[in-house]
């Protein structure tokens, strides 16, 4: 019998959460063009928050978290989440799962440049490697990694809506509140608080955002289809998949491991939303697709080590 203690379950853990956000992806484009970007967002926080709130005080976390330390955790939602998430949607619903996989892996290098000017952190050689690899990968899984059309036509999934140009600026956009998020963010982590105790603070305050942004007199922030059945359900599996299950994963992989090796698995997911396409669509991605995904994955390698 195999013992847990020889098990590499911190990697394991890192690849199952680039696993559910490659399936994220493919579950929330749907509910984007049902809903909006906006009102999918919304539910999807919501959702989210209620769920870590609840596993918050449950497993009694709120005491891990100091007054000093709430200021940081709020900004950090409102960027990172609240911002961040809704570019997000904004950049699915336009550009499809896989190209805004790609796009969000570019917070590694963002990230890298945010630690170089505000934390003082050093540049090096592999750091400035990795930056350009990703870069190069984002720039060919883009613009050369679309499979022409066959006779029945373009699959959905890779459909461009609207001018791509915004759903690129969209995605970048996500993947920088991202990284300026996660920023904001570790100082209350290293001072003690519990991720999860953290996150139930940073998608609490999102999600309040999101219903007060919900009242004022704007159409694009409400709902285009009114909700159901079907699609509240698909709405709890997407804000599962991605906001608790998969950020409770890459929580628990940076615990546990070695946290270079950790991340850069975390950030798999183009390389991963690849076959999981082939499998849904039928259509192989073209060679310039898995060229600019490796070229991702190898790059954030380069910047986490």
């Amino acid at each position: 019998m195999i013992e847990l203690n020889h098990l590499p379950l911190a990697e394991l853990a890192a690849l199952a959460a680039a696993t559910m956000w490659a399936f994220t992806g493919l579950i929330t484009q749907p509910i984007v063009h049902h809903f909006g970007a906006t009102a999918t967002n919304r539910y999807r926080i919501t959702t989210a928050a209620l769920v870590l709130i609840l596993l918050t005080s449950l497993l009694g976390l709120w005491s891990s978290l100091k007054l000093d330390g709430l200021s940081l955790l709020v900004l950090s939602g409102f960027i990172g989440i609240f911002i961040g998430d809704t570019a997000l949607m904004q950049a699915l619903g336009r550009i499809g799962p896989r190209r805004n996989a790609i796009l969000f892996s570019t917070n590694a290098p963002i990230a890298a440049g945010m630690g170089f000017i505000w934390l003082g952190e050093t540049m090096s050689i592999s750091t400035l490697i990795g930056c350009a690899l990703v870069l190069a990968g984002v720039m060919i899984a883009i613009w050369w990694g679309k499979r022409p059309a066959g006779p029945a036509g373009e699959h959905r999934t890779e459909k461009v809506t609207g001018k791509l140009w915004f759903g690129v600026s969209m995605g970048l956009l996500a993947a920088t509140c991202q990284a300026g998020g996660a920023i904001l963010a570790k100082p209350v982590l290293l001072d003690g608080a519990d991720p999860i105790a953290a996150s139930a603070v940073r998608v609490g305050f999102a999600a309040a955002c999101m219903w007060m942004m919900r009242a004022l007199p704007m159409q694009w922030g409400k709902a285009r289809q009114p909700m159901s059945w079907h699609w509240g359900i698909r709405s709890f599996i997407s804000a599962n998949f991605g906001l608790v299950i998969g950020m409770t994963l890459l929580v628990y992989a940076i615990k546990h491991g070695e946290v270079g090796l950790v991340t850069t698995l975390s950030a798999t997911s183009p390389i991963l939303i690849l076959p999981i396409l082939w499998l849904v669509t039928g259509s192989r991605p073209n060679r310039y697709a898995w060229l600019g995904s490796f070229a991702v994955v190898a790059g954030c390698g380069f910047i986490f080590f």
